[in-house]
């Protein structure tokens, strides 16, 4: 970005960041998630990094915590407060470690680390003070204080509200100490939290505007009440994990494991989940492993906190201006990110319709790479005024498509303008048309070359019919060169037909027509979603290959040794004797005979599906295909019935996470045989959710509505 550029985005940036951590810190409001805070921090971060003399003391970036709201009297800490730096992958791990090294001049360098869940509630410090007593051989302090975190300097008194937590001690005392030479004041840190169910009952209790957006919210409103009541009747709770180092160093703590000892000895809680390790490795797995139960906790976490466990070490390392060396905090990936537009282009699928897609700057969201996100239909566009250049707020739809969700108009730039949503095909210039009734608009000419693309690209895929080799470029070459025009064409290439196109030598050429030759035998739900019918996606065209009445024939004993086995379209292998095959010209004349009534009688199928089967029948070029893949010998596969109990029958499942021993596909497979059905998204309706590693929003949901939630292990057990 050039500089005057730089410049320009820089002042927004820090701009709107202050705008949301008032709301956010000071009035207790969620204007965007803190995943969508972070990403701008981290944008401002490198905008700063690649030009270091436009930082400016005041930037956001420069300080430590968030503003004081002036309600609460500020009050100076004992010890200044730091905040930590982010680490968002193991490579930011691995490059901190390297960092560390270098500091100390130690390429030897392996010391131990403490891994903290990173809690999600408001910063407080609680300082203590030495009282009277004859007692020589300890020393008893009591509460007299607690100071939010604030800009790192001073901080709000919230002394009133924090006694109110019953969790934290009023009194302590340290044994085996001299009291005469102890420290008058002890400042212990941690934070002020709510739990998820104490959330809920608040809330039960607010009006629809008053309600809290997430317990990070309500602890930390709660805690600046000016009525310690109020924070008295919401269940705070508090984990204590800091030490003032004077303190430490007259107690004799020499590490952060004997710190955490330190505390639980004298009544202070905190969270016994630490774990010490020594190796990038094993933070990894210690990572992935909180991150895949998060959600199990009672209380919000957005992390693991990182420390180097030798306070020697620490002394060593130092801090920056207002970070530790020898801390990180590995952030849990975000389910929201910001981005930049470059440009909106529009994608022609299959089925003609139109899909505005925006090219973004590159982001990491939900722990992959980001380029394109889709905006859905001309309507969305104009809903959310999206522009180029704008930045964008992202989610993953279903945990797997980014798309759009809001637009932060306050970092718009000056110059934009809305989206003119063009009026014709961007491939092959036809005036679109939108069916009333319909969002999407669509090409409605059959031999437009982009639906010619998209249609064979989804007959070859994965799920469909697997045929391996025929890339994007290498469709686009076959429709340039006349040799496809629809999906059919493909069973009838040759050998000297590959070997024209571009790079292409005579092992690859023979490669693609072995997959082709190997395609020619297909599972019948493979071949059905394969046709691309609108509405009929694989779930639906496994209904129709298990419930509808194919005339099947019995396979020869040599096509039988040539299958072997196939795997279905849901993962599951199944051997010959279970596989009958339906020769092309049987699957025509049984779908030609199918009405949209007969369609519609087949349980879980639906009208609409069963309108878009019939109206694709009737469609002559279609017919055409089915006649020219018969003449290409290509016969579809249907397996018999697993026989198993129909144990499922009436339930739904949903799936979320990756399972230990079985794919979702493979599970998909058991819970339809077995009479089930597998939803895309938890409802009321849900029965099961089956969950594994990475689980996303859907088992949040699934603990809101109170639905039954299994691993793989009792879900096998169910199966058997």
């Amino acid at each position: 970005m050039p500089k005057p550029d730089a410049d320009s985005r820089i002042l927004k940036l820090r701009e709107e960041i202050r705008r949301l951590n008032r709301a956010y810190f000071i009035e207790n409001r969620t204007d965007v998630s803190e995943d969508v805070r972070d990403s701008l921090k981290q944008e401002l971060i490198q905008l700063e990094k690649e030009y270091p003399e436009l930082i400016t003391p005041d930037s956001p970036t420069q300080r430590v915590g968030a503003p004081l709201d002036g309600r609460l009297p500020k009050v100076t800490h004992l010890t200044p407060k730091e905040s930590l730096t982010d680490a968002f992958s193991r490579e930011d791990l691995q490059e901190w470690m390297d960092l560390m090294k270098r500091f100390l001049g130690r390429e030897d360098l392996e010391p131990d680390y403490l891994c903290e869940l990173k809690i999600d509630g408001l910063n407080v410090s609680v300082v203590y003070a030495k009282e009277d007593s004859e007692d020589t051989t300890g020393v008893t302090y009591k509460y007299l204080r607690a100071v939010t975190r604030g800009n790192g300097i001073e901080g709000e008194d919230v002394t009133h509200t924090v006694r109110t937590i019953e969790f934290i001690p009023l009194q302590i005392h340290v044994d085996d100490v001299p009291r005469k030479d102890a420290p008058l004041y002890i400042e212990v840190s941690g934070e002020v939290y709510m739990t998820k169910a104490a959330l809920e009952k608040v809330n039960k209790e607010l009006e629809d505007g008053d309600k809290f957006a997430n317990p990070r919210n309500a602890a930390a409103g709660s805690v600046r009440q000016l009525d310690p009541r109020m924070a008295a009747d919401r269940d705070l709770r508090m984990f204590f994990y800091m030490l003032d180092s004077g303190a430490m160093d007259f107690f004799g703590i020499q590490t952060q494991q004997g710190l955490l000892d330190f505390l639980d000895a004298t009544g202070l809680p905190t969270h016994r989940g630490a774990k010490l390790v020594r190796t990038l490795e094993e933070i990894q797995t210690m990572y992935d492993e909180t991150q895949a139960h998060r959600h199990d906790l009672p209380y919000d976490i957005d992390g693991v906190v990182i420390k180097v466990n030798d306070r020697r070490l620490q002394r060593d390392l130092g801090s920056t201006a207002k970070a530790p060396r020898w801390a990180r905090a590995y952030k849990f990936p975000a389910e929201q990110k910001t981005a930049q537009i470059l440009e909106i282009i529009l994608q022609v699928g299959r089925t003609g319709a139109i899909t505005p897609v925006a090219h973004l700057t590159p982001t990491q969201l939900a722990g992959t790479t980001v380029t394109r996100a889709t905006l859905h239909n001309e309507d969305e566009i104009r809903r959310l005024d999206v522009r180029i250049g704008d930045t964008v707020i992202l989610q993953k739809a279903g945990d797997i498509i980014p798309e759009v969700v809001e637009v932060l108009t306050s970092l718009r730039p000056e110059n934009s303008k809305p989206f003119e949503y063009p009026t014709h095909c961007p491939s092959c210039n036809t005036k679109l048309v939108r069916p009333e009734g319909e969002v999407v608009s669509r090409c409605p000419n059959p031999n437009c070359s982009a639906v010619q693309h998209e249609r064979i690209a989804h007959f070859v895929s994965r799920y469909a019919c697997n045929i391996e080799g025929l890339g994007t470029e290498t469709i686009e070459e076959l429709i340039a060169e006349g040799f496809v025009t629809d999906p059919s064409d493909i069973f009838f290439l040759t050998q000297e037909d590959l070997l024209q196109l571009p790079l292409f030598k005579e092992k690859k050429a023979n490669n693609i027509l072995t997959s082709i030759e190997r395609a020619k035998q297909v599972p019948i739900e493979r071949f059905l979603f394969a046709l691309g019918i609108r509405h009929i996606g694989r779930e639906t065209a496994d209904l129709l290959a298990r419930r509808i009445a194919w005339p099947a024939r019995k396979l020869s004993v040599k096509e039988k040794e040539e299958l072997g086995t196939q795997t279905s379209l849901f993962g599951d292998m199944v051997t010959v004797r279970e596989i009958e095959g339906i020769g092309m010209d049987d699957v025509l004349e049984t779908l030609s005979k199918l009405t949209v009534e007969a369609i519609d009688s087949l349980h879980g199928v639906g009208t609409v599906s069963a309108e878009a089967l019939v109206y694709w029948m009737a469609q002559e070029e279609n017919r055409r295909m089915l006649h020219k893949l018969h003449e290409a010998g290509v016969i579809c596969l249907q397996h018999e019935g697993s026989g198993n109990e129909q144990t499922f029958a009436g339930k739904v499942f949903v799936l979320t996470g990756t399972l230990p021993t079985i794919s979702r596909e493979q599970a998909r497979a058991m819970i339809k045989d077995r009479g089930g059905k597998v939803s895309g998204s938890v409802s009321k309706k849900t029965d099961y959710l089956l969950f594994g590693e990475d689980a996303g929003s859907k088992l949040d949901d699934a603990k809101t509505l109170g639905v039954k939630m299994i691993e793989e292990k009792e879900f096998l057990e169910m199966v058997k």
